[in-house]
């Protein structure tokens, strides 16, 4: 019995040491970190800087006469109305920074059936008047009546148009044109009205450019920093009792 007693004490003793003994073991787990992220942001500035700008202006009108006037009875192709054509030729000789042009058509001529055309002459020239009388006109073709014709024809199919109003047809009686660049301009209007331009006027802006610090803004990025939580799996030590390992826990 007493030896009986001596065994069980020693198999509750090794069972109390197998339960309270610890190994170390791996274990796989998720943890949470922060991280830090930048993201770009913009912000403005302003900033000088010098450069060119209008610094002052004027401006100013003028009525302005043709420097050469024609009539001829015939009607070029394209054209309407009856009493021939009147061409009425100007020059710019100013530049100008802005400029513009505007035409009033008489309203005697306004009530006519006609076409008043305007065309761009720079580069090309004005037209001189026709170099033969009407009477001899039918009496054999003049090489200089060729040569005008042929420059009369040149000039419409060429020179770039500016405005058109046809008269008759209760339309406004004017025509406004962009002058800028223009130094030469002609007027053709098929019409019985001598006076069939009532007024040409040249309205212009000229512009001074001088150096000025002038006051701008910019966007300028910049970086902001932001702490960005984020998960990851980790492997981690740790002691657990021997028994877990034996039964697979």
């Amino acid at each position: 019995m007493k030896k009986l007693g001596m065994i069980c004490s020693v198999f509750m003793m090794t069972s109390l040491l197998f339960v309270t003994s610890c190994v170390t073991r791996e274990v796989t787990t998720e943890e949470t970190y922060y991280e830090t992220e930048y993201k770009t942001e913009y912000r403005t500035e302003t900033y000088t800087e010098t450069a060119d700008a209008v610094i002052a202006s004027r401006q100013g009108q003028k009525y302005l006469s043709p420097k050469i006037k024609w009539h001829t009875n015939l009607i070029s192709p394209g054209f309407e109305g009856s009493g021939g054509t009147y061409y009425y030729g100007y020059q710019l000789d100013a530049w100008h920074s802005n400029a513009k042009v505007e035409i009033r058509i008489s309203p005697v001529a306004q009530q006519q059936k006609g076409i008043v055309r305007v065309y761009d002459l720079t580069g090309i020239g004005q037209i001189p008047p026709r170099p033969t009388p009407f009477k001899e006109w039918y009496m054999g073709p003049y090489p200089e009546e060729l040569d005008w014709l042929n420059k009369f024809n040149y000039t419409l199919s060429t020179a770039r148009l500016l405005g058109e109003v046809r008269t008759g047809t209760g339309t406004d009686g004017y025509i406004v044109f962009d002058a800028n660049g223009i130094t030469e301009f002609g007027i053709f209007a098929t019409t019985w009205n001598y006076y069939s331009i009532s007024s040409v006027l040249l309205t212009w802006v000229d512009e001074v450019i001088g150096e000025t610090t002038v006051t701008r803004e910019k966007q300028v990025p910049y970086q902001v920093p932001n702490q960005v939580e984020k998960q990851r799996m980790v492997t981690k030590t740790q002691k657990v009792p021997v028994w877990e390992v034996i039964l697979g826990r």
